[in-house]
């Protein structure tokens, strides 16, 4: 029991610890990129790593990470020779307020599947900006003078786009399973990796300074949705972990050009901060496009895959039970089989095969096809068949007896939409029965 508990312990301060320094490291690139700023930066990562942690961390822990983050602010201002009283009043509005975010998107639902995980990211961002940049607000407009509406949708901003641009990584890899090669297709995984490097390479020469100047404005805001659309085709092909990379490593590309003074964000306005901001902002509609796709692909993926299920439980039942199940369209003649074909009509034989009235009636004793023919016709006119006894010829030119129980089912207008019927084999009856 105590080895079990101390491991507990190590997880847990392993956690805390990377939280931790996740949160550093992001101010620290935050506050490198934002340069000297009068009021609220145009970058804050962190706030990004705040709400994926309140968001997977169950509520009895939050207090305790949000001590964490409280801690690594301070040390990261104590690094910097900031005022450490100014940054625990900000760490406090910064972790109080997306605390509160999730809290209340908890509230209506939380999910880290499908549309709801993309409902959550947006509404936690965007309260959680909006909710930190009042206190902000009032801090600069009280003492120092600034302009509350000013620092206040910047500050809401920067935080939003920190939440959609680090969130989705950290919530997409923490659900991350190992999965077999055979999972993707190869074809897929070779196009998704080149996709990948082309993006790189792309963003590296839209973003560039002198190739921005050599196409001009107009050509080179144009150049800028080439790397959206190829973070949608990574996301398409690799999945939305890989999206999420995607996006991540477009925004450094971005940010440290736009930061220098290159690109066409910072030539469409030479003030560094509002340059940045507008590049956050195109970075933030990437990050929203790839998380609609990858949530749409998940979402239908996911569907597919427990209709597989559904599906292949149901032939084992049937082949377990003996029987075999069909669907008819009496109108144009078409079966659709479930269950295994073979344990009735032999080895050899696919649904492929039966997939037509005169196709089945070709492998009944010549004696039955008349009455099941005529039984199938009298269902179509919404008349119940009773129990029929067919003998069903095999390969090897013996017969096997199944029991057809069939009956129309009708759509809203009364009309016989399709004939469904079930093929039981005598012999498990038989089995069964005694």
């Amino acid at each position: 029991m105590l080895p079990t508990v101390t491991s507990l312990a190590k997880s847990r301060l392993i956690t805390l610890l990377f939280w931790a320094l996740l949160y550093f490291f992001s101010g620290c690139i935050s506050h490198q990129l934002n340069g000297p700023v009068r009021g609220s930066g145009y970058i804050w990562l962190p706030a990004g790593v705040v709400v994926a942690a309140f968001m997977l961390r169950p509520v009895r822990q939050w207090p305790l990470v949000s001590v964490v983050f409280l801690v690594a602010q301070l040390a990261l201002s104590g690094a910097e020779h900031g005022n450490l009283f100014t940054a625990f009043l900000f760490a406090i509005d910064e972790i109080g307020a997306a605390a509160l975010a999730v809290w209340l998107v908890q509230r209506v639902r939380f999910s880290l599947e499908g549309l709801y995980f993309l409902r959550s990211v947006i509404l936690s961002g965007a309260l959680a900006g909006m909710l930190g940049a009042l206190g902000g607000g009032l801090w600069y407009a009280l003492v120092k003078d600034e302009p509350f509406w000013d620092v206040w949708w910047v500050w809401a901003a920067s935080d939003f786009v920190g939440v959609m641009l680090v969130t989705p990584v950290l919530a997409s890899w923490s659900r991350f399973r190992a999965h077999r090669s055979g999972d993707h297709e190869r074809f897929d995984i070779v196009l998704g990796i080149a996709s990948f490097a082309l993006l790189a390479v792309l963003a590296m020469l839209i973003f560039a300074g002198d190739n921005a100047e050599q196409f001009g404005i107009g050509v080179g805001f144009a150049l800028t949705y080439i790397p959206l659309f190829l973070t949608v085709v990574v996301t398409v092909l690799l999945g939305g972990r890989t999206g999420s990379l995607s996006v991540l490593m477009l925004a450094v590309i971005v940010i440290l050009q736009t930061a220098q003074g290159d690109g066409v964000f910072a030539m469409l306005d030479e003030h560094r901060g509002r340059s940045l901001l507008e590049a956050q902002l195109y970075l933030a509609v990437a990050s929203l496009l790839v998380l609609t796709v990858s949530t749409l692909k998940t979402t239908r993926e996911r569907m597919h895959h427990r209709v597989a299920i559904l599906q292949n439980n149901m032939e084992l039942a049937l082949a377990s039970a003996g029987q075999l199940a069909y669907v008819l369209d009496p109108a144009t003649g078409r079966i659709e089989w479930s269950g295994d074909v073979q344990q009735v009509f032999g080895q050899g034989t696919d649904a492929a095969m039966l997939a037509s009235v005169p196709q089945v009636l070709e492998r009944l004793h010549p004696d039955d096809r008349a009455v099941l023919r005529d039984c199938w016709s009298a269902a179509a006119v919404d008349e119940v068949c009773k129990v029929l006894p067919l003998r069903i010829v095999q390969p090897d030119g013996g017969s096997r007896r199944v029991l057809d129980r069939s009956a129309p089912l009708l759509d809203s207008n009364v009309d016989v939409a399709v004939v469904a019927g079930v093929w039981q084999v005598e012999r498990a009856c038989a089995d069964t029965g005694a």
